[in-house]
């Protein structure tokens, strides 16, 4: 801005010809300067171009009267408002009507400040607009006030714990919903809190060490991993993340974000599980079948035939336990991605029990586990898919031979009952423990037994079964008790249509 000639007196700027909007004249023009005791005062010609000032604005401002004068006010314009914010306000003006708005300018410092203003033209004799007249009372401090208590109702709304703090004691002066619940619940008072106490286990100078670069302007936030008391007195890991925050005309501070991570942590320490579970199911008959292509290779076995069919014998059936081990993992994607039912359509579920039966004949054989029938003589019909249902009829049946004794007998019923199919699969088998029931449909899960060597599969089988259940509309349970036999119940839903009891 350029230095210009000092301004003139206020009153000489509205000679007695002219009249201000409001009907003010000349001769009241005192007024005028008793408002501007309190008041910001500018007056602007025609133009836009700075005319008067007076003391307040200057104050305001943070420029010298000087500076200001035959100076329009686009220096002091803040990004706050748009290019049609301005044009309304100066067509209004120039039409001869007060406009009354607030506006956000900038201070010669580069702070902001808000003021609410009224801006009354001065017209001439021909009735043209000559000058304007400018009044504006400070309101930065409402703004200010008003602009903490809506970042804080939107913190408030935070699931996670949200602190401030100011950055040179790590005090806190505000904590959101969450955080006063927490606190509130461990006993712990707000009053003089700091960072260290709203951790587990973490020294202050371990903070400050962690603080350091962001109070040295390196980084724009940090994160790191710590733990948070609980009213139970356990602990939950969390995730930190601090960043240095200045909002317009305000003391900067920290904002602290502290995130509870148990479930993630339980997730990664599954999906480490998954790894290291399909690593070995998979290892096993790899291995297996790496053995018996080795012999074979090596003419150890050439000498009769029947050794050579036992090891591609024993070399099939690990690549059939593969190929399961590969559709069960690919069910699980399935399982994740909502696509594990194609369609559902009508299925004689009686049927598909039938043909499993007859599948069953093959497994384990020498077992010779013997099923008995119930509510098969005649078809019942359900809204399902098919290729889902043998899924779980084969692993449910699968089990029931597997931990049947030898010469066991497997009982399986269907039973209409209104709406629902219900379909049992009963042992006399060895059971389940008490301590493996709350688990049995958790993935890569499988009951031990102190007396049994470990069973085949990956534990993905219930699982699945479940999944495609659920997927039906149905539910799926589970009674046993350990060395008296196990009986697994399923229900679907029967098809629009049939019979019903």
């Amino acid at each position: 801005m350029n230095a210009t000639a000092a301004q003139p007196d206020l009153a000489s700027l509205f000679p007695g010809q002219g009249r201000l909007a409001f009907g003010m004249g000349d001769d009241e023009g005192f007024l005028i300067e008793a408002l501007g005791q309190h008041a910001v005062i500018s007056v602007a010609d025609a133009h836009g171009r700075i005319l008067y000032v007076n003391r307040k604005f200057v104050e305001i401002s943070g420029y010298c009267r000087e500076e200001l004068l035959g100076e329009s006010f686009r220096a002091m314009r803040s990004d706050e408002h748009s290019p049609g914010f301005f044009r309304d306000m100066w067509e209004t003006i120039v039409a001869g009507r007060t406009w009354n708005g607030e506006i956000k300018n900038y201070r010669k410092t580069g702070e902001p400040f808000w003021v609410r203003t009224t801006i009354v033209p001065y017209v001439g004799a021909d009735g043209q607009a000559e000058k304007y007249l400018s009044v504006s009372t400070d309101i930065t401090e409402t703004k200010l006030n008003e602009a903490i208590h809506q970042q804080r109702l939107s913190f408030d709304l935070i699931r996670e714990e949200i602190h401030l703090l100011w950055p040179d004691t790590l005090t806190v002066f505000y904590s959101n919903r969450s955080a006063r619940t927490r606190l509130k619940a461990l006993g712990q008072s707000m009053a003089g809190l700091n960072l260290a106490e709203l951790l587990e286990n973490m020294r202050e100078d371990e903070l400050a060490a962690r603080l350091a670069p962001l109070r040295a302007g390196v980084r724009k936030w940090v994160t790191f991993e710590a733990s948070q008391h609980r009213a139970d007195g356990r602990s939950n890991p969390v995730e930190v993340t601090i960043q240095m925050i200045a909002p317009d005309g305000e003391r900067s501070r920290l904002l602290a974000h502290i995130r509870n991570i148990s479930q993630r942590k339980q997730a990664e320490i599954a999906k480490q599980q998954f790894v290291a579970n399909v690593s070995h199911e998979l290892r096993t008959p790899l291995t297996t079948i790496k053995g018996a292509f080795e012999l074979i290779r090596s003419g150890l076995c050439s000498a009769t035939r029947e050794r050579s069919g036992q090891l591609a014998a024993m070399g099939l059936k690990n690549t059939e336990r593969l190929e399961h081990l590969i559709e069960d993992l690919l069910d699980m994607e399935r399982i994740a991605s909502g696509r594990l039912v194609a369609k559902l359509g009508k299925v004689d579920i009686c049927e598909l029990i039938a043909q499993q039966l007859e599948e069953m004949a093959g497994y384990k054989p020498e077992k010779a586990i013997r099923f008995h029938c119930q509510g098969l003589e005649s078809p019942v019909r359900v809204k399902g898919d098919e290729e889902s249902l043998v899924k779980v009829l084969h692993n449910l049946l699968t089990n029931a031979v597997k931990f049947s004794h030898p010469g066991g007998v497997v009982d399986v019923s269907v039973e209409r009952s209104g709406a629902h199919v219900g379909i049992v699969i009963r042992d006399q088998g060895v059971g389940i423990p008490e301590t493996a029931k709350p688990y049995l449909f958790e993935p890569f899960t499988q009951a031990e037994f102190s007396d049994q060597a470990p069973s085949e599969g990956a534990g993905l089988g219930l699982s699945i079964a479940r999944s495609i259940v659920e997927e039906h509309g149905g539910a799926i349970e589970i009674d046993s008790t350990e060395g008296q036999g196990t009986e697994v119940g399923f229900y679907l839903i029967s098809y629009p249509g049939e019979r019903l009891d």
